[in-house]
């Protein structure tokens, strides 16, 4: 049917955009049919246009080209067809703009996220009067680079984002008129003063100027402190700003994935598994040994001998990936030749992501762990060189994490600055104090010993204040406190009471991190009379000579005491894995533990902590800075000082044995040398 055929019969928008064929060589044609009729029927031109104003999606379907240079002479020219996903994107573009709000894109690299809101811009410089729109990224070559339109083409490199507008514009069938100026960083259509200007996304961005909506592109490759200051200020030039990104090798840590999970604005996913083209076969591995054939038809189609249709399971997280009940296979049951078609690694190479035909030719083809991640799979912390292996928090997540057995608070009274009275009281779910060992008669067992390690904060909300508790018995973090809220001094007196209420056969070791408000911590501590605590050693040397100065203090670098203890941790956790445990292990049953142990990564010459856990942390922080794996990192340092509790051998000495009056005099001893010292803050 011809298009003039389709413009007598149209009754809605909505009809006419489901009349453009989708399949290429039907579209050019009816393009061919459409603009053949428009050019001879004036009259109709404003009626196609307001549709495409109405449903933009009209205009990439039926009058908007991309540019691909990969493909064959002659076709690098290819008409702008919506796949089912992009159509969302460009509805919520729409609304965006419209509807003056922000909106960011999570993308797959190669999903045209970046030429959809050029397209959307070129398409609204062309039909909206005195509209104006700010383009930015993170180098001014990247935004502008020489493009202009000269002699019938247009010329500049096509990477540039001027480029990816223009040719928008200039292949525009002959019947649009096109009237513009364009100098370096600059378009006006001189018919209706619609502009769209352009500049590099440094601090001053968009500084002192107002714009329709603003593009930031390749948001996380800008340098996060300049990233967080346009996230900050941008509002002051616009109501809507589209951020459009991969994720790049910051990671969590970036405050565009920080923008991302904020719940603040609305997140488009344009990802490889939404692609038609890329999710063929699309399939995943929940566990070791086991798959999930989400794209059914295509399994059932190619196997037909395996009758995968009556192998039916729970339905699956997410609709758009097809079938709710996937066909189900364990691989191992597989003959060979079926069993090789699928990787059942229980989703350990892709962060539990799904696969396809496409992804598992793309991963065999070598691309590394950290590009998956970035341009395929949308991880932020697997876009960053992570400290923590995610396989091994994986592992650790299915073998350990759990609920704990109790919640509650420690409670106490400070009686003449002593703390005393300490028990644990069960309280609501959600509780600070978490506690997955078994409690005997309100305590944990006496018969072990115990560590326990604190992450201090100020209490002001930003970050959280952390006390572990680790059975150095059973090698296991059996408590778990968090509180953002909580003042220093009174999370001292928190932590003496954790210790008294603990027990053991010794005394519990108390270990603190002594950097900023650690001091305060410690001048409390002191008050109370609380003796069993770490003294700062030098960790790196065999003899470990110890000094008289209180908790454990963090310096930066890859020589610093930061990287060295967490290394511990890292080596204790992986050896928690192992069936026959030789060194030092750590069992962790936290899930927000094992999140924080993700956004650990490695930035040039230093460690830094990601910011993915924000708009999640139970305990109300509004930052992550990765408090609760300080905590667990101390916690494996005090195993050092206190040894596992052994009943049979540890006896208390009658009170008047040479034994009871030694320790009396070396406790005397201490206390006494302890209150001579001076301490200057």
């Amino acid at each position: 049917m011809r298009a003039i055929e389709f413009a007598k019969k149209v009754n809605s928008v909505d009809q006419f955009l489901d009349w453009i064929p989708t399949d290429i060589v039907k579209n050019v044609k009816f393009r061919i049919s459409l603009h053949r009729f428009l050019a001879n029927n004036p009259e109709a031109q404003p009626t196609f246009l307001e549709m495409c104003d109405l449903k933009p999606q009209i205009a990439f379907n039926a009058l908007f080209f991309t540019y691909d240079p990969r493909q064959p002479l002659g076709k690098q020219a290819r008409p702008f067809i919506l796949r089912p996903q992009q159509s969302v994107a460009v509805e919520a573009l729409k609304d965006a703009i419209d509807n003056q709000h922000d909106l960011a894109f999570d993308k797959t690299r190669e999903e045209g996220a970046t030429e959809l809101i050029c397209k959307m811009f070129s398409l609204y410089f062309l039909l909206r009067p005195e509209t104006y729109f700010l383009v930015g990224s993170r180098k001014e070559d990247l935004v502008d680079k020489s493009v202009s339109f000269q002699n019938g083409r247009l010329i500049g490199p096509h990477q540039t984002l001027f480029h990816k507008i223009m040719y928008g514009l200039v292949n525009m069938p002959p019947w649009i008129p096109l009237n513009i100026n364009k100098r370096h960083l600059f378009l006006q259509n001189l018919d209706n003063n619609a502009m769209i200007e352009g500049e590099s996304t440094n601090e001053s961005f968009g500084a002192g100027n107002r714009a329709t909506a603003v593009l930031i592109d390749e948001a996380a490759r800008i340098e996060p402190d300049v990233a967080q200051y346009l996230i900050d200020n941008v509002h002051d030039t616009t109501r809507c700003a589209i951020f459009n990104s991969t994720h790049f090798r910051f990671g969590s840590a970036h405050p565009y994935n920080k923008l991302l999970i904020s719940n603040k604005i609305p997140v488009i996913e344009l990802g490889y598994e939404t692609n038609p083209e890329k999710s063929v076969g699309l399939y995943r591995s929940p566990r070791k040994g086991v798959v999930e054939l989400i794209d059914e038809g295509y399994y059932v189609d190619t196997y037909p001998e395996l009758n995968l249709s009556d192998r039916s399971t729970e339905p699956v997280n997410h609709i758009l990936y097809g079938s709710l009940y996937p066909p189900v296979l364990k691989v191992d049951d597989l003959p060979e030749k079926y069993a090789k078609t699928w990787v059942a690694d229980g989703g350990d190479a892709t962060w539990g992501m799904p696969r396809s035909v496409w992804l598992d030719k793309e991963i065999k083809r070598g691309r590394s762990r950290t590009d998956l991640a970035q341009n395929i799979l949308r991880i932020p912390q697997g876009s960053a060189d992570q400290f923590f292996d995610n396989e091994t928090v994986q592992k650790i997540k299915a073998k350990y994490v759990c609920e704990p057995y109790i919640t509650g608070n420690v409670l106490y009274d400070v009686i003449d600055k002593k703390v005393t009275n300490c028990k644990f009281m069960s309280g609501r779910r959600h509780a600070p104090f978490k506690w997955w060992g078994k409690l005997e008669k309100g305590r944990p067992d006496q018969k072990h010993n115990y560590v326990v390690a604190c992450d201090i904060s100020r209490g002001t909300g930003a970050s959280n204040s952390v006390l572990a508790v680790l059975d150095v018995n059973n090698s296991e973090l059996v408590g778990l406190y968090v509180n953002p809220y909580i003042d220093v001094t009174e999370f001292a007196d928190l932590a003496v009471a954790t210790c008294q209420w603990v027990g053991g056969i010794n005394k519990a070791f108390l270990i603190w991190e002594a950097n900023g408000p650690g001091e305060t911590f410690w001048a409390r501590v002191k008050k109370t009379g609380y003796r069993y605590f770490y003294r700062r050693a030098d960790e790196s040397k065999i003899t470990r000579k110890r000094t008289q100065s209180p908790g454990w203090r963090s310096t930066p670098g890859v020589n610093g005491t930061k990287f060295a203890q967490l290394g511990e941790l890292d080596a204790a956790l992986y050896e928690s894995l192992k069936e026959e445990k030789m060194f030092q292990y750590l069992i962790i049953h936290d899930a927000e533990l094992c999140n924080e142990l993700l956004d650990y990564m490695f930035l040039g010459d230093r460690i830094d902590v990601g910011l993915s856990s924000e708009a999640m942390d139970s305990s109300g922080a509004r930052f992550a800075h990765g408090d609760r794996v300080i905590a667990a990192a101390l916690a494996v340092l005090g195993t050092k000082e206190q040894i596992k509790g052994n009943w049979k051998i540890r006896r208390t000495p009658p009170p008047n044995s040479f034994q009871a009056r030694f320790d009396r005099i070396n406790q005397e001893l201490e206390e006494e040398a302890e209150n001579s010292r001076v301490f200057l803050y």
